[in-house]
């Protein structure tokens, strides 16, 4: 057995009490196995002083060790002669000395394994029974070995006090355990126990208070009650010790019988620490018990009307029973909160008359008893003849979403007895209108859903309310509510370009939709993404027009158009896309004020013109020279270099064969790719 426990960690958890003249020491181990051996090695107590007056002693004065006692549990015949007087010297004898504490039965060997389970459950019980019998009894702690008293104490020094077996060696967790340090001084009491809470029933009441801070000074508990609050009484016959469950707030919670109801009691408690010493009680709580709330509640026998207008209500309710009133209350809805409309009636009274009944009278009695407890009957409804219908709704306002959702609120009704409302739509205000609810509405607002794929842009609306009675209420007039836009308008068509060398003509047929906003052309350069609107016509103005005319855009160059219709919501639509030019003659821009100037020395004339190309397609100039009176004849070509300059300037040098004396005159001509020509340059003469 000891070899199987030799790995083990021991703990032997050891606190004081430092009295006016001694200290009490208490230890308790941590397990039956650690208990069993101690038993069998003894202990061995010691004592070092490390303070005096509040000042640390020298180290070698710290060091120096005083065995006060070997501490064995006492024979049996200690426990018997103390045992009479002490229950729990006995509970603790038992534990140590007993012959069983668990019934055997036949076959039960200590080889079987019933009988090794049997063992370990006396080992446990008898461990839990004796530390049980040392929290109570300080006689019972030092008896069994678990607890000391030092009487060998100075004033205002601190001890060190360590436990080891006197005999051999264990495991104990000496890190942690079986030491303790003491100042004689710090003899404060125990903190008092929190005031408790009582609840107060048939001839009992149940104890509330709160463990968590006193758990460490208190191993039980004392109940004490007195009807005075000077003589007190202990009501548990044996300490109670809380059980309470993990993960749950540390209540302590004790139930004790009354000796009568209705008569007021005092209770208070007390802990009990590991020193068999009590600590300071807690503060009082009075009350008293109650006797059981009636069997009955009060049981409508019904509500009716009188000539007078009102309603006579009537109820039930045994007369033995003790009561202090009933009230009747009432509520316009089953479910709304009732209220008190006859006071405080009688213990005798059994019925009631409502003279200003509402429109509709949810109806209850209420019975107190003694206690100001309540008892409340089941409701009963009665409303007086009605064929009054509530008032026409007002102030309806609706819209419909992008979604088809339609919104619909108005002013609530104020009618006490109103049930709910109605609504009927139509897409036109001549048709029939449909009913658009199935029961009634209950709040001033309603929300449906209808369609926005149709051509009717109006959806009208109005209301009925109805009473409990059905009774319908006029009709409101109706609202329109328009639906939001999301057909986008019939598309505009072009469907004819007629050119000429000097103007395009666009011809074109506006949209008919009735919500058009203008209309707007485009125009782009064949080939080109981007489109340039170069046209707006504004609603009414659309109506009038059929015709683009186009003059400023240069020949031969295609071009793309397009006419969008739009609406009062930006939605949009497109006509087919139609190309068109400007016809082309090919007879481009001349070249103007050509210079020339010889050079004789140089054999050369030097020619120079500005002309700025009609198109960037120009290909190159040609150069014409004749005789004065001849036929001009080409001589030379300039390839054209695209410049920068707004009117680029281009030269050319003939360098002949030229003759002295001799007039030549000079012509220029532009060439194009597409063979678009200009005009001969005006000659210009030079006399070389």
């Amino acid at each position: 057995r000891a070899q199987l426990h030799a790995q083990e960690v021991y703990q032997l958890p050891m606190i004081a009490r430092s009295t006016v003249d001694s200290i009490q020491l208490r230890w308790a181990p941590n397990s039956p196995e650690l208990w069993r051996q101690l038993r069998r090695t003894g202990l061995r107590l010691t004592r070092q002083t490390v303070m005096r007056d509040g000042k640390l002693l020298p180290d070698a004065v710290r060091q120096q060790k005083t065995v006060l006692a070997t501490i064995s549990p006492a024979p049996v015949a200690a426990f018997e002669a103390r045992g009479a007087a002490d229950k729990y010297v006995a509970i603790g004898g038992q534990a140590l000395y007993g012959e069983s504490f668990l019934p055997q039965g036949e076959g039960d060997d200590a080889a079987s394994l019933t009988g090794l389970l049997n063992v370990s459950r006396e080992q446990q019980n008898r461990y839990s029974f004796g530390l049980f019998a040392a929290d109570h009894s300080w006689a019972a702690a030092t008896l069994m070995g678990l607890g000391y008293t030092d009487k060998q104490v100075a004033e205002n020094e601190t001890y060190l006090y360590r436990l080891s077996p006197a005999e051999g060696s264990l495991p104990l967790d000496s890190l942690n355990t079986a030491f303790v340090a003491v100042e004689t001084a710090n003899n404060a009491p125990p903190p008092p126990i929190p005031t408790p809470t009582a609840k107060f029933i048939d001839k009992a009441v149940s104890l509330d208070w709160d463990i968590e801070l006193v758990s460490n000074y208190y191993s039980s508990y004392d109940i004490e009650r007195s009807v005075d609050g000077v003589i007190w009484e202990r009501v548990n016959e044996d300490p109670f010790t809380p059980v309470v469950k993990e993960n749950t707030s540390p209540i302590a919670t004790y139930q004790t019988d009354l000796p009568e109801n209705n008569r007021p009691y005092f209770f208070r408690v007390n802990g009990r620490t590991p020193f068999s010493s009590k600590g300071p009680s807690s503060s009082p709580v009075q009350g008293m018990g109650k006797d059981p709330k009636p069997s009955f509640s009060p049981t409508l026998t019904g509500a009716f009307p009188n000539k007078e207008g009102g309603f006579d209500i009537g109820w039930n309710f045994p007369n033995e029973e003790k009561i202090n009133a009933f009230v009747v209350l009432r509520s316009p809805t089953a479910e709304g909160v009732f209220e008190d409309i006859s006071g405080r009636l009688p213990v005798d009274a059994r019925s009631f008359r409502d003279e200003a009944p509402l429109r509709v009278n949810y109806y209850r009695v209420r019975v107190y008893d003694q206690y100001e407890r309540e008892m409340t009957s089941f409701s009963v409804m009665v409303q007086p003849n009605d064929t009054t219908p509530p008032a026409t709704p007002v102030n309806m306002r609706g819209v419909i979403t992008e979604e088809g959702e339609v919104i619909i609120n108005w002013d609530a009704n104020t009618e006490e007895d109103l049930l709910g409302y109605r609504i009927w739509l139509a897409n036109d205000p001549d048709d029939e209108f449909k009913l658009a609810t199935g029961a009634p509405l209950v709040n001033n607002f309603y929300i449906g859903e209808t369609t926005l794929n149709t051509l009717s842009s109006t959806l009208y609306a109005k209301i009925t309310a109805l009473d409990v009675r059905h009774n319908p209420s006029p009709f409101s007039d109706y609202i329109k509510i328009l639906r939001p836009d999301t057909i986008a308008p019939a598309a505009p068509l072009l469907f004819n370009v007629e050119a000429t060398e000097e103007r395009l003509e666009i011809h074109f047929a506006t949209s008919r939709t009735p919500d058009i906003k203008q209309h707007e052309l485009y125009r782009r350069a064949a080939g080109e993404e981007e489109w340039e609107m170069i046209k707006t016509y504004p609603f009414p103005q659309e109506k009038e027009v059929s015709l683009h005319t186009e003059t400023t855009l240069l020949p031969g160059k295609l071009y793309e158009y397009r006419l969008d219709a739009i609406d009062h919501t930006g939605l949009r639509s497109s006509s087919e896309v139609l190309n068109g030019q400007i016809l082309d003659d090919f007879i481009r821009d001349a070249v103007k004020k050509v210079k020339a100037e010889p050079d004789r020395r140089g054999q050369t004339i030097s020619l120079e013109w500005q002309y700025k190309p009609e198109r960037e397609d120009l290909a190159y100039f040609e150069i014409y020279r004749s005789k004065t009176g001849g036929t001009p004849r080409i001589i030379d070509q300039l390839p054209y270099k695209a410049k920068g300059e707004k009117k680029p300037r281009f030269r050319f040098v003939d360098e002949g064969p030229l003759r002295m004396n001799t007039d030549y005159v000079y012509h220029v001509r532009a060439v194009y790719h597409d063979g678009a020509l200009s005009a001969l340059s005006p000659g210009v003469t030079v006399d070389f």
